[in-house]
Formats: structure tokens, sequence, C-alpha cells
């Protein structure tokens, strides 16, 4: 097969492509298919007109000359002259969203053209609201979705909440429940080793939208009384900075120290996950939280980090069988506070958490399982929107 995956943005700090496509890329090449990716890399300026390939799989970043209007018809021009059987196309917003539509109407009218299959891993209108977008930006956005998510001839769909939401859209519609997947790492398994006595640290990977301020606040004044001399590293850039403000000043006081390391690239995290006792993945219960599929838990989890995980959406799934210390959906601040101080008291529950993560994410959410799910859904696409990737 001959396949070509569109892209919304480039290889930068938004994780979509180089921690879902490319991996999936990569295993469909071993499958025998032609792979490319044709990236818009408006956020990754430096790569425009770059070309190169990776693991066999094509990735092609055209140029950004002339603004959105050519941009969107040098990548109209590349799928024209590949003449893909398929193509895959990442989020339907942006040039992304814009090419479907082009290449929808095009086979409309002509009756001929590659098959469309929309990858979904966020709900896009629940980021509306906090993406920082003018009213106009926003509503072209969320038409985008509504409109892509019903004109496609199938749907890959990152949770069990976004499959069951395009489901109900579209009855008819062939969906592959298609979760992130994990590579292993080429470290050891972790042993948690620090020593006795050792003030806790606790690790916190947020783009502060996942709680409110004031959950936040009060979840740390919590775990300061119970632990006292506990610390906390907040790792993550927001995408509106009066929101990390907030945090700041939620999380501001006297006792224990916060320290704020903002963005941390890949060449960190390894510092980052030797450093922490435990991780904690607090979510609010709603649309933005029950939509995605964190590539940050699982990866946090394979790096041998105990997690302490509100139970909402993926997180649930991926802390599932005690890979993590699930606390439930709309738990208060106080009751994770509880669970984070019970997984700290516990080294033995620390060690048993790291072996069952380890042994359930290389099993459950491995690349090559997954992109052969995909690879069997575009040969054999189910009539059946239930279908997911374990069955």
């Amino acid at each position: 097969m001959n396949i070509i995956f569109v892209s919304p943005f480039g290889l930068g700090q938004k994780t979509t492509v180089w921690a879902r496509t490319l991996p999936l890329a990569r295993r469909l090449v071993e499958r025998g298919c032609q792979v490319t990716v044709l990236i818009p890399p408006w956020d990754t300026p430096a790569d425009s007109g770059r070309c190169w390939v990776d693991a066999g799989v094509r990735v092609e970043n055209v140029s950004l000359a002339g603004g959105l209007p050519l941009v969107t018809a040098r990548l109209l021009a590349r799928v024209r002259a590949l003449k893909p059987e398929i193509v895959h196309v990442v989020k339907p917003r942006a040039h992304a969203g814009i090419v479907q539509w082009i290449l929808w109407q095009w086979r409309r009218l002509s009756g001929r053209g590659p098959r469309l299959i929309l990858d979904v891993d966020d709900w896009e209108q629940a980021w509306s609201a906090i993406g920082g977008y003018s009213r106009l930006t926003a509503r072209f956005l969320d038409w985008q979705e509504r409109w892509g998510i019903t004109h496609a001839d199938g749907v890959t769909a990152a949770s069990c909440w976004l499959l069951e939401t395009v489901g109900a859209g579209r009855p008819q519609m062939p969906i592959l429940y298609l979760p992130n997947g994990i590579a292993a790492p080429p470290t050891s398994l972790r042993a948690d080793d620090r020593p006795t006595g050792t003030d806790p640290s606790l690790l916190l990977f947020s783009r502060f939208v996942e709680v409110e301020p004031a959950w936040m606040g009060e979840f740390w004044r919590e775990i300061q009384r119970l632990r006292p001399g506990v610390r906390l590293v907040v790792a993550g850039k927001a995408l509106q900075p009066h929101r990390e403000d907030a945090f700041r000043q939620a999380l501001a006081g006297d006792a224990s120290p916060v320290q704020w390391v903002g963005y941390v690239d890949k060449a960190q995290l390894a510092d980052l996950y030797a450093a922490a006792t435990c991780a904690i993945f607090p979510a609010a219960d709603v649309p933005l939280n029950q939509a995605k599929c964190s590539v940050r838990l699982a990866t946090t989890l394979l790096n041998g980090v105990p997690v302490v995980a509100s139970a909402v959406g993926e997180q649930a799934h991926y802390g599932g069988h005690g890979a993590a210390k699930l606390v439930p959906a709309g738990a208060t601040p106080a009751a994770f506070a509880v669970a984070v101080g019970e997984l700290l008291a516990d080294p033995a529950a620390r060690q048993d958490q790291i072996v069952t993560a380890r042994w359930r994410l290389l099993d459950e959410y491995d690349w090559a399982r997954l992109g052969d799910a995909l690879f069997d859904f575009y040969r054999n696409p189910p009539t059946d929107p239930a279908r997911t990737a374990e069955k």
C-alpha cells in the first residue's frame, strides 16, 4: 500500500507527529508499505523545505514560503504526485483539515481519489476556550473538527472517549481504537532505591489545564501536611502564560519549595525521572482529559517512575491492573493527597508498580502491535464501530 500521512504541524513541542504518527508509519514500512509523512512545519520553521528518511519513512517538510494558500497547495501537489491509495489525515485542523476538505470535494466531483482516513487524538473543541485563539479562528477549528469527522472513510481514535463520541455521530463509520504506544527504553528496569529518610520528590508534567489552580493549591497544602519536607517539580509550558501564573500563585507559600523547570526536551527527561519518588497526574473529569491519550503518562510509567493518577479517560487504561495507583475520577484534592501519601510511605508498593507497569505497557501498548492493527484496518475496515486494537 502507498500511504500518505498529512500533518497539521511539525516535529516541535507538539508531540503527535513524532510520538504517534512516525512510530505507526515505521511499522507500516516494516509491513511492506510505502509511507510518506507530509508536514507544514510552521512551528519548526528551520525544517522548511527539508526532507529525510526515517527508518524507511519519507518525511517531507514543505516550504513555508507564501503563507497558508501556497503551503496548502504544496501539500496537495505532493499528494497528487505520489498517487497514494490512502491519505491519513493527522488531526482535522489547520493545513491537514483543509487538505482533507479539498480531497473530499475533488473525489466527490471527479469520482476518483484516495481513501481518506482521519486520526483523532484529542478533542479540539475542548481546547478552543484555552488555546488563546481569536473567536473566528476557534469557530473555524471547531467547524473543521465536526466536518472532518463526518467526511472520512474511516477514523482512528486514540481514546475510548473519542471512539464513542465519533461513533455516536456516525454509527456506520469504520473506527479503530488506536491508543498511543510505547517503545522500550534503552535502560534496564529501574529499582526504587532512594535512600530511606530522603525527602520525597513529586514530579508533575502539566500544561496547566488538567485541573484548576485552586484544586492544585489545595492538594499541595494537604500533601505538605501529610508529608512535611515533600518537594514538587513542575515540568511543562502553558498555552497561555496566565494559566501558569495562576498555578504559581496557588502553589506559593513558605513551606516546601516548588521547582519550575518549564518545557523539558527528551534529552533531559532521564534526570527528571531519576530524581522523582513518584509522579502525579491529576485530571478533572471533563472532555479535555477524557479525550486525550497521554504519551507522557505512558513514558513516565515505562521509565520506572511510580505514578498516582486520576482514573479519567485513558489514564485509567494505562494505569490499570496495578500499573499506577488510580484515584477515582472526581476525587477531592485531599483524597488525591492521601493516595500520594500512601504510595510515598510504601517502597514495596512502588517497586511492585514499577514492575507491573513495564510488563503491562510492553505487552499491550507495543507500537508493532498497534501498527499491525492499523495495517489490518486499512485492508479490512470493520463495520462494527466498537472494533478496537485489542480485539
